[in-house]
């Protein structure tokens, strides 16, 4: 069986109700899906409003347009990767926000940070 996973991301100006919602099949512990949605996020900075067009896939226009290109880049087959619904829980759920300015991952009751503080954060065995 895999380690299933949920990821949540959540506008902005909407921190109750995700704006997008994935349920991954396998690999979703933290030294896995964890580290791999923090480097994918290490890598955007969200901006409000586009004014230059030579910007490049660095750059989201908030929280929507993070959370399409997320899609975007992980679902290119069948199976694994799926959209969900905001109450699907899994044994490791992901939630994604912009808050003071930074983006930030939350992992159940387990972790709180940056990405890269998740990247440097070490699981306690079970």
């Amino acid at each position: 069986m895999g380690t299933r996973s949920t990821i949540q991301f959540y506008n902005e100006y909407d921190q109750e109700n995700p704006i997008l919602c994935i349920y991954q099949q396998y690999d979703g512990h933290i030294e896995s899906v964890g580290h791999e949605l923090a480097i994918w996020l290490k890598g955007k900075t969200l901006i409000n409003g586009i004014q230059n067009q030579k910007m490049e896939g660095g750059f989201a226009n908030g929280m929507g347009c993070l959370a399409a290109q997320y899609v975007a880049a992980h679902k290119n087959g069948i199976g694994g990767f799926y959209l969900t619904t905001k109450n699907d829980e899994q044994q490791y759920n992901y939630r994604v926000r912009f808050v003071e300015g930074k983006i930030q991952i939350e992992v159940d009751n387990i972790f709180k940070g940056t990405p890269d503080e998740l990247l440097n954060y070490k699981q306690e065995e079970e």
